[in-house]
């Protein structure tokens, strides 16, 4: 491997394992909100089947799925910026 400039050996793989953790991390939060999009559409199960049954569409009832996610994950992100001083 070739190492330009002022970085050394060590400072590459740092650089490297930093970078594999950050995709790690990546990954992990995509499969959690995934989880989260699944538990709160199985919670509103009944709810669903009634809209369907009442002549629902289907993106009138994907779309009220995504807006009760968007405001859960914005709920939290809010609370997150708070918690480090943000706006």
């Amino acid at each position: 491997m070739k190492i330009s400039g002022s970085c050394t050996q060590a400072d590459v793989r740092f650089g490297n394992v930093l970078g594999f953790f950050t995709l790690l991390t990546l990954f992990v939060t995509c499969l959690s909100l995934f989880g989260l999009a699944s538990y709160t559409t199985m919670l509103r199960t009944k709810e669903v089947g009634i809209r369907k049954v009442l002549g629902a569409s289907v993106a009138g009832i994907t779309g009220l799925l995504a807006k009760d996610f968007q405001n859960s994950s914005s709920l939290l992100l809010s609370l997150l910026r708070r918690s480090r001083g943000g706006p």
